[in-house]
């Protein structure tokens, strides 16, 4: 749980500082973007609502990816179901998309906390066809991403969250693509290169030829984009670390953490070195690591605490990591807020007393 944490954490912090800054202008662009025709999903499992009829260009759709097993893509159900109730009578149409089979889903969406609230069409796509059809062409990989169309195109896609100027403008006829059209090209043209370079190093770390992977690495850190830039940084130290080269690695820690003026940094390295890449972690660095993060941050950063409590927990502190998680959420977003409540459900929960049941001796 802790690994699949760091990583998702980690992911937060890359989107976020992709969308935050475009890096240089590119010329290629997705297949699926603002003014495309969009795509008609084939969608057979229908736990909640039924199918609409997604070829009535006199309504207007919102498709949205999502994930039970991800915390603010299972909260966007709440923002979305707000969408649905303001603008039904508009014409809106409201799609919650998951790969997940809907057996898989259905004790969520019976739970008392999403049962009354949801009142739109949640389809289920284990196939991954729809998925497909938007994200892939669309060269998204994070959730949830939503896609309005109107009258047969695609008019805005983007974190549900941010949807709700976009509907104003769509139904006060105020809605114009300029310069939005531009930025999230240029934003999903950094994110197509991130998971190219995360296929080929993930093909090269399986074959454990750290030399090539080095040079993924090398390319990855003369990125135009400086968010891309500095997470090829950072997988350095986990390239050098898995490569067997731990002093090269601590030494490149030990870098990073001197020279940047950027909290999020400070913080990977912390996570990095408190987490099971390094089998006998350096905690005091790993400390540094954290305290130099919140410094950076001014203490207004909900994950550099977080970060902090990760290596607190690793040290086998866990009431000052509860206190590192509890000040985090003074200053947490909405994505975060979900994410560090579980962490600390986690941390509070006792570990199971029940001692494993014997198998009967055959007779």
């Amino acid at each position: 749980m802790i690994q699949f944490l760091l990583f998702y954490v980690a992911q937060i912090a890359l989107i976020a500082s992709l969308q935050a800054q475009t890096g240089a202008a590119s010329a290629v662009r997705p297949p699926l973007t603002f003014e495309s025709p969009m795509p008609i999903p084939d969608i057979e499992q229908w736990p909640r609502g039924v199918a609409p009829d997604f070829k009535d260009q006199s309504k207007t759709f919102l498709i949205s990816f999502w994930s039970s097993a991800i915390t603010p893509a299972r909260e966007s159900l709440k923002q979305l179901s707000k969408f649905s109730d303001e603008y039904r009578d508009q014409g809106l149409i409201v799609v919650a998309v998951t790969e997940e089979p809907a057996d898989g889903i259905r004790p969520l969406l019976d739970s008392p906390k999403y049962k009354e609230g949801i009142q739109f069409a949640i389809g289920c796509d284990p196939d991954r066809s729809t998925y497909r059809q938007f994200m892939s062409e669309s060269w998204q990989n994070t959730l949830p991403t939503a896609f309005l169309a109107r009258a047969g195109k695609i008019v805005w896609i983007g974190n549900p969250r941010d949807a709700q100027d976009v509907l104003a403008a769509v139904f006060a006829g105020k809605w114009t693509p300029e310069g939005r059209k531009e930025i999230y090209e240029q934003r999903a043209a950094a994110t197509k290169r991130f998971m190219d370079f995360e296929k080929k190093l993930e093909i090269l770390i399986d074959r454990r030829q750290w030399d090539a992977a080095l040079e993924v690495i090398t390319e990855m850190e003369k990125d135009p984009n400086k968010s891309l830039a500095r997470e090829g940084r950072l997988l350095r130290v986990s390239i050098l670390q898995q490569a067997g080269k731990t002093s090269e690695a601590l030494e490149l820690c030990d870098d990073l953490v001197a020279k940047t003026k950027d909290w999020e940094v400070a913080s990977e390295v912390a996570k990095m070195l408190a987490s099971p890449l390094f089998p006998k972690p350096d905690l005091a660095r790993a400390t540094i690591a954290a305290l130099r993060g919140i410094s950076l941050s001014r203490k207004q950063e909900a994950l550099a605490y977080f970060a902090l409590a990760e290596v607190q927990m690793r040290s086998g502190q866990k009431d000052l990591a509860i206190l590192s998680l509890d000040k985090s959420l003074l200053s947490a977003d909405r994505d975060e807020i979900d994410l560090i409540q579980d962490r600390l459900a986690e941390i509070r929960t006792p570990p199971s007393s029940t001692p494993p049941t014997s198998k009967p001796e055959n007779p």
